[in-house]
Parts: C-alpha cells; structure tokens; sequence
C-alpha cells in the first residue's frame, strides 16, 4: 500500500478509517515494515473514534522491528477518556506521545482539479 511512500518520514492523517490506517502500518511477519523511515505520526479524529487496538499493535510491532514511532499525536475534536486513556498506553512503545484538542485542516481541491483535460 505505501510501497512509493518508502522515504516519509513525517505523517499526518486527516480524514480516514483510523484502524485501516494503523493496520497498514503494522510490521509484517516477514519483517517488511511499511514506511520505514516513519518517526512522526499525526492523526485527526475528527469525531470518529480511535482504535486503541489498531493503533497499539501498529506501534508495538514497528518498535519490535527496530523502526519505533518516535512521535505519536493525536488531536481529538471531543476529548473523551477513553482516547486520552488510550494515548497514554502508547507511550511502551513509542518515544513520545501526545493528544490535543482541535479541528483537521480543511482540504479541498480546486474544481480545475477535477476537469477532464
């Protein structure tokens, strides 16, 4: 899936099914690691929820492959126990973790964008 992404290092996710996102970067059995390079990792929720499981798993394995997340962010549009909880259950396996309260970036393309040329 990430395969032409192979030298980011910086990500941020605006708008998307979270767990698909931490499934994809979960380190494989055959110790292909997605994005290798990967050390900083930001995620707007928006007011979807966050798949503390998908995203636990997604940092363990890629510290158990040697390629940790060295920052992980997530910004919540609603603060709610249950992510700040599952935030800080991340900092085992990534350097830095952290949650903050606010609104995804608005992005939208130009309608020349979507012209058939």
């Amino acid at each position: 899936m990430f395969g032409i992404l192979a030298k980011v290092e910086d990500l941020t996710v605006v708008s998307c099914r979270m767990g698909l996102v931490f499934s994809a970067l979960v380190a494989a059995a055959d110790d292909r690691v997605p994005l290798p390079r990967l050390r900083r990792l930001t995620v707007f929720l928006g007011l979807s929820g966050l798949d503390v499981p998908a995203h636990i798993q997604c940092a363990k394995t890629r510290k158990e492959h040697s390629r940790p997340l060295g920052e992980v962010t997530i910004v919540f549009e609603e603060p709610k126990v249950e992510f700040v909880e599952g935030v800080e259950l991340l900092k085992e396996f990534v350097g830095e973790s952290m949650c903050h309260v606010g609104t995804a970036p608005k992005i939208s393309l130009a309608e020349e964008d979507h012209k058939p040329r």
